[in-house]
């Protein structure tokens, strides 16, 4: 049956395509035609190729998101303990922190000293710092925890170092842990105003803290802790027969201004810490140790000098009251259940001045 259609239909025929009647050229230049389309596409996409692996050579990509540290000179130890970090702090308030004092004196230090009702004691430890030239020494803030007594005069002292004095808003013990607006160097000395190293040794005790010591508490006076292995509770120590530490007393420490800024923030965790150093008014140094270790992951470093550090603890002192120890016991399992996990980091790192002979 024949089905093709005719012209009355409105259909007309088409025409039938004969390749026996091209010619060579016809067919060379044909080929030639989808031969240079080819190349054409082919050489398009390897100059995009060669664009985009350009374009992406020059991005800095640096992975994930990750907490800053203070210094690129060492290593980061990561370990997988670090891990809780990122469940339980801001890391956004932390990496903007170091770089916030990026501007403040890096080769100077400041010694901010607290104190409350003592100015014989006050005195004492003044005149013993001040007496000698500390070429680092940049100034001295006293922070002032007595809110019924006018703070002494302000006073530069023979050797150029500024003592300002700093009423505080609370007599509270976070007073002394406060990113005072008015520093102006990175490395601050915190200091009780019982508790000094010799002024022979800070310029040391201080370089050591400039090269080893920014992302941790770099102090005088070390402590232990340990896990009751049955109950699981932490108890603290002096560390006796220990071989490691895990916490420097911030009686007398170097911290960078960025632990402070983190420590007074309005993170949560950091403002239910100060609360609860505020309601049992003790424990804000094993609470900064915790802060510190959780935000670097790195224990302390204890660092002396040529003299022992001086530490007259007073009769009547927080140290010596009745159950003071057992408080302590309470401060850490108290800051573990807050943090959630156990941030400190024994180490037995240590750097003292002088020599070994042999």
């Amino acid at each position: 049956m024949d089905t093709a259609k005719s012209p009355e239909d409105g259909w007309s025929d088409l025409p039938v395509y004969d390749a026996s009647k091209r010619s060579m050229a016809t067919i060379v230049g044909g080929r030639l035609r989808r031969i240079s389309r080819t190349g054409l596409y082919v050489a398009l996409a390897s100059v995009m190729s060669i664009v985009g692996l350009y374009l992406l050579s020059q991005l800095d990509y640096h992975g994930p998101p990750t907490f800053a540290r203070l210094d690129d000179k060492v290593a980061p130890h990561e370990t997988p303990d670090c891990s809780p970090r990122y469940n339980i702090s801001s890391m956004d308030i932390w990496n903007k922190a170091t770089v916030r004092y990026n501007h403040l004196m890096d080769d100077k230090f400041t010694i901010a000293i607290q104190t409350y009702r003592r100015p014989d004691q006050l005195k004492a430890t003044l005149d013993l710092l001040l007496a000698p030239e500390i070429p680092s020494l940049h100034e001295i803030v006293i922070i002032w925890n007595d809110l019924e007594t006018p703070t002494p005069p302000d006073f530069t002292s023979d050797h150029n170092v500024t003592v300002r004095h700093r009423m505080s808003t609370a007599n509270s013990l976070n007073q002394k842990l406060l990113p005072d607006a008015g520093f102006q160097t990175q490395a601050v000395l915190l200091s009780d105003d019982d508790v000094h190293y010799d002024a022979a040794d800070l310029d040391f005790v201080f370089q050591q803290w400039r090269a080893h010591g920014r992302n941790r508490l770099t102090g005088a006076f070390a402590r232990c802790v340990d896990q009751n292995p049955e109950s699981g509770e932490w108890q603290y120590g002096w560390c006796k027969g220990h071989e490691a530490y895990s916490m420097v007393l911030t009686g007398l420490s170097f911290v960078h201004m960025a632990f402070l800024d983190y420590y007074s923030s309005e993170d949560p965790l950091m403002t239910r810490v100060r609360e609860y150093v505020d309601e049992h008014f003790n424990c804000e140094d094993i609470a900064m140790n915790f802060v510190t270790s959780m935000l670097t992951c790195e224990g302390p470093l204890q660092v002396s000098g040529l003299h022992r550090p001086t530490n007259e603890a007073p009769p009547a002192g927080i140290s010596t009251k009745p159950g003071h120890l057992e408080a302590r016991h309470v401060c850490i399992n108290s800051y573990v259940a807050m943090f959630g996990h156990m941030p400190l980091v024994e180490t037995s790192e240590y750097i003292s001045r002088g020599y070994v002979s042999g």
